[in-house]
């Protein structure tokens, strides 16, 4: 039996071709990895608002908060003087680029001011470093990205 190519095996042709690539492509987008920001983004974009003053709280601050490197392989969280006794919450170090890889220690700033926060065990590349506290019955966050050698 010999096939002829005229205009009907071409269109079942294209077909074929056309729904073979559309199922690779299926295969291929279902077996991809996909990470959420956040597992519950939906409950915390409903608390955007409280975030938002919080954020507003922590500009307000003198001296603000930060986040400097030291070469000892670590970094310096500051926060004013007057947070150093009262203040209660969470550091959170982010990751963008894996979230499995996210870190959340508890706020212990001495009488200075100041954590270190260790670096080991983070690797290099681009974090968000996010601090959430609350003193004298106010709620901050403050965060900053870092770039770890």
């Amino acid at each position: 039996m010999r096939i002829t190519f005229n205009w009907g095996t071409g269109v079942a042709a294209v077909y074929t071709v056309f729904a073979l690539a559309t199922t690779g492509f299926v295969t291929f987008a279902m077996s991809q990895r996909v990470d959420l920001v956040s597992s519950d983004y939906y409950a915390q974009s409903l608390r955007q608002d409280q975030r938002i003053a919080a954020e507003q709280n922590a500009r307000s601050l003198e001296p603000p908060a930060s986040v400097v490197l030291t070469g000892s392989g670590q970094a310096m969280l500051s926060l004013p003087l007057e947070q150093a006794g009262r203040a209660a919450g969470t550091i959170t170090w982010y990751r963008p680029a894996d979230p499995r890889a996210d870190r959340t220690t508890a706020l212990a700033i001495d009488r200075a001011g100041r954590q270190q926060l260790p670096l080991s065990g983070l690797m290099a590349g681009q974090w968000i470093v996010q601090v959430r506290w609350a003193a004298r019955g106010r709620d901050y966050y403050y965060e900053q990205a870092v770039l770890l050698p």
